[in-house]
């Protein structure tokens, strides 16, 4: 049986595509675990903001909701809720324990400047808050 010239090339190609495929499958799982593990940083970053700033602990969900239709309801006259009354309380709580972390840090002779700047911070978000 003889070998064909063109059918040698074209399993030749189909050989190095076959590797080209391989290759780029295992990069792109590489970039999607090393992405996946970016956002899960981030997520938890912003899980851990909500709940020092806001006091709302927020969990992730195993199954992701399925988005559903809004329905339009017809507006309700009510008075909105004040929201600076809302948002001061759980910053106040925040800023007491911050500033008794300094009060122990500053008695143990740590270093104080990242819990004084974080002091500020929530002082300004405060500030920022009541007007």
């Amino acid at each position: 049986m003889t070998v064909c010239p063109d059918m040698s090339s074209t399993l030749d190609q189909y050989r190095e595509a076959k590797q080209n495929w391989l290759k780029l499958r295992n990069q792109a799982k590489k970039e999607l675990i090393a992405r996946f593990h970016e956002v899960s940083a981030e997520l938890q970053q912003i899980q851990r903001e909500l709940l020092e700033d806001f006091g709302e602990k927020v969990t992730i969900a195993a199954k992701p909701k399925k988005a559903m239709a809004k329905k339009v309801a017809a507006p309700v006259a009510v008075a909105p809720a004040p929201v600076v009354e809302k948002k001061l309380t759980p910053l106040e709580k925040k800023l007491e324990a911050q500033k008794k972390k300094l009060a122990e840090a500053k008695a143990a002779g740590k270093p104080t400047k990242a819990i004084e700047d974080r002091i500020y911070e929530i002082e300004d978000d405060i500030r920022v808050g009541a007007s």
